[in-house]
C-alpha cells in the first residue's frame, strides 16, 4: 500500500452519505486540506480554481468504518491465543501490523482494539505514527485486566482485589491506553478448563476501582460482559459500554438506555465461530457453546435495540465488518442506520468528542468511495475503490487483503 498526499483536494461521486441523520447528498464531493474537511456539499459548489479533483464515477463517498472490537490477531493461532503464547512480543507486534494494514484496504479507518497481548497495540500504533508502517487509526486498550485464571487469556493482565485492578488501569494509562477493558464474565473461547460464558468473573468491586481509575482521566471502561450475573457486576460499577452482551436482559438493556451504556454485540463473530470455526482451526468446544448461545444472543441484541441502546460494529476476530452491518438489518434496522452503527454509533462509542465517523466540517478526513449504492446492496462496501485517513489517500494493496 502505498501512500500519496498533495495540496487541497476535491473528493466527489455521484452519492454521498455523511452518516448524519439527512438523506444521502447527489452528485456531491468533500473538500479536504490539511488532513481535515473543510466542506461537504454539491460537487458545483464546492469546485473552485485549482483545487486539484477526484472523482469516482457510479460510487458512493462515506466515511471510513470503524470497527469497536478486534484484537488484530487475524484467523491464525495468534487469535486464539493457546499455541502462540510462548512467541515473543516482537512477533505479536508483526502480526498486529500485518492485519491492521488489511483491515485499511478494507475500508476500515479505525480500530479499537479491546485487549492486546503485552500491549503490542500501543507499539505499533506508535510506530505507524513516526512512518513505520501503515494503518488505521488505532483506539487502544493496551492489556485487558481480568482475574487470575480469567477470560483475558493472552490478551490481558491478571489482578485481583480493587486495589490491584485500579493500579492495572493506571498500569495501561501510564503506557498510553485510550481506555480500559476488564473482564466481567467468562466467554466462548474458555481460557481456563471449566469456564462458561455465564461464570461471572471481575467482582463489581474490581471493576469500580477500574472506573474510578479510567473516569478520573476522563477515560471510558468497557467490559466483554457475556453472561447475566457479569452484565449486572459491570453495569452496577458504572462502565460505559459492553461487548458482546450474550445473555443481555430487557432490564439490562432498559437501564443501559437510560444511564448511557454502549453495547459492542460483536454478532457475527458468534455465526463464524459456529459456520467457519473447523476451517479456523478452532477447538470444538467453542464451536459448540458458540453454537448454543446463537439465539439468546439475538435476543439480548432485540433488547437492546428495543430500548433505543447506543450499539456498534465489532467483528473480534472472527466475524465480517460488512456481515456485521449487513447483520443488523435482519432485526429491522434500515440499511442507512446499519451504516451509521459501523460509522457514527462507532465513534460515539469510542469518545463523546471524536472528531471522525461522519462527513463534515471540521471532522478528520477520514472516508472511503464505495463502487454503486451501498443502501440497495450492503454488499457494495467490500468494493473499496479508495481510502482516505486524515487527508491521506491511500492506493489499495490486493497483498494487504489477506
Amino acid at each position: 500500500m502505498e501512500l500519496e498526499s498533495g495540496p487541497p483536494m476535491l473528493v466527489s461521486a455521484p452519492r454521498l452519505i455523511t452518516a448524519n441523520d439527512e438523506p444521502p447528498l447527489r452528485d456531491a464531493a468533500v473538500r479536504v486540506h490539511d488532513g481535515r474537511i473543510e466542506a461537504v456539499g454539491p460537487r458545483t459548489d464546492l469546485a473552485t480554481d485549482g483545487v486539484e479533483e477526484r472523482h469516482f464515477p457510479d460510487a458512493t463517498l462515506m466515511p471510513g468504518m470503524i470497527d469497536c472490537h478486534e484484537h488484530v490477531a487475524g484467523r491464525s493461532r495468534f487469535s486464539t491465543g493457546v499455541d502462540a503464547l510462548d512467541e515473543p512480543d516482537a512477533m505479536w507486534a508483526v502480526v498486529f501490523a500485518h492485519y491492521a494494514r488489511g483491515t485499511l484496504s478494507r475500508g476500515v479507518t479505525t480500530l479499537r482494539i479491546p485487549g492486546a497481548r503485552h500491549a503490542v497495540d500501543l507499539v505499533v500504533r506508535r510506530a505507524f505514527e513516526e512512518g513505520y508502517g501503515v494503518g488505521p487509526r488505532l483506539v487502544c486498550a493496551g492489556e485487558a485486566i481480568g482475574m487470575t485464571g480469567g477470560h483475558q487469556g493472552a490478551f490481558g493482565r491478571a489482578a485481583d482485589g480493587p486495589w490491584a485492578c485500579a493500579q492495572a488501569a493506571r498500569l495501561q494509562f501510564e503506557l498510553g491506553a485510550d481506555f480500559i477493558k476488564v473482564m466481567a464474565s467468562g466467554g466462548i473461547s474458555a481460557a481456563s478448563p471449566g469456564e462458561l460464558p455465564t461464570h461471572a468473573q471481575l467482582t463489581t468491586e474490581e471493576m469500580r476501582a477500574v472506573v474510578e481509575a479510567a473516569h478520573a482521566r476522563d477515560k471510558r471502561v468497557t467490559a466483554h460482559a457475556d453472561g447475566e450475573r457479569g452484565i449486572s457486576n459491570a453495569l452496577e460499577a458504572g462502565l460505559d459500554c459492553l461487548e458482546h452482551g450474550i445473555y443481555l436482559t430487557a432490564d439490562h438493556a432498559r437501564y443501559m438506555a437510560e444511564h448511557g451504556v454502549a453495547l459492542v454485540p460483536t454478532l457475527d463473530c458468534m455465526l463464524g465461530i459456529v459456520h467457519r470455526g473447523h476451517e479456523f482451526g478452532l477447538e470444538p468446544s467453542w464451536i459448540d457453546v458458540a453454537d448454543e448461545i446463537l439465539d439468546v444472543h439475538r435476543r439480548s441484541f432485540q433488547h437492546a435495540l428495543d430500548a433505543g441502546v447506543l450499539f456498534a460494529t465489532g467483528t473480534d476476530s472472527y466475524g465480517d465488518m460488512v456481515n456485521e452491518i449487513a447483520y443488523f438489518t435482519t432485526f429491522g434496522v434500515d440499511p442507512y442506520r446499519a451504516i451509521q452503527a459501523a460509522t457514527r454509533d462507532a465513534a460515539a462509542v469510542i469518545s463523546a468528542h471524536a472528531d471522525f465517523g461522519t462527513l463534515e466540517a471540521g471532522h478528520s478526513a477520514d472516508l472511503i468511495a464505495v463502487a454503486g449504492d451501498p443502501l440497495d446492496d450492503l454488499e457494495r462496501l467490500r468494493d473499496v475503490r479508495t481510502v482516505m485517513l486524515r487527508g491521506a489517500t491511500h492506493v489499495l494493496d490486493e497483498a494487504a487483503l489477506g
